[in-house]
């Protein structure tokens, strides 16, 4: 899926509803390539009661995951290489923990004691390319997409480190127990287009 050098709120992917059942743990994986940018960019957003349930944003300098309107931040990874590179990110209410896999490797992992005991609520809108500051819409230029997204998939679970380091390698990704890649090449908005391999 490319989301083109001209950034504009057109330029999307959304499923409303997305998640059919409410979440006390997941794991989200793609692919992306990235092109050098100046400011932030929004990978996927969720929103069904906060703008901010689910949130994956990139930064020059750093990547930040969002749970429940909480911040998980990660400065060890860059994704700003303009090559394709595999990223997983796996969240538990149990101790509040949010860990980060860049291609196939654990990176680190962040806690964020407000997360705990915390459910995702099911029926919100997901977008790919876009930050919700209302469901379904709301969108900011400066913090749209550009680049390439391929394989996003989120389970209801947390994966583990055998299972994500195999998507890697192989680049071949099971589909997602809430939601899989498949689900949203028909659903592209504005100039997003699907490239097939």
């Amino acid at each position: 899926m490319v989301f083109p050098e001209l950034r504009s709120t057109e330029n999307y992917a959304m499923k409303n509803p997305a998640i059919a059942s409410d979440l006390s743990q997941l794991s989200l994986c793609f692919f992306i390539k990235l092109v050098q940018d100046q400011g932030d960019q929004i990978v996927v957003s969720y929103a069904r009661v906060h703008s901010n349930d689910m949130i994956v944003e990139i930064y020059p300098t750093r990547t930040e995951f969002y749970v429940g309107f909480k911040m998980f931040r990660f400065t060890s990874t860059n994704l700003y290489d303009d090559t394709w590179q595999h990223v997983c990110l796996t969240w538990e209410n149990t101790q509040g923990v949010t860990k980060l896999y860049k291609d196939g490797q654990f990176t680190g992992h962040v806690t964020n004691n407000e997360t705990k005991n915390y459910t995702l609520k099911a029926g919100g809108a997901l977008v790919l390319g876009q930050e919700q500051d209302s469901i379904g819409g709301g969108f900011n230029r400066k913090q749209t997409l550009h680049g390439r997204l391929a394989s996003i998939n989120m389970w209801d679970k947390v994966l583990s480190e055998s299972d994500i380091a195999a998507q890697y390698t192989n680049c071949s990704v099971p589909h997602g127990s809430v939601f899989n890649w498949s689900v949203f090449k028909s659903l592209t908005r504005g100039n997003v287009t699907v490239e097939e391999p």
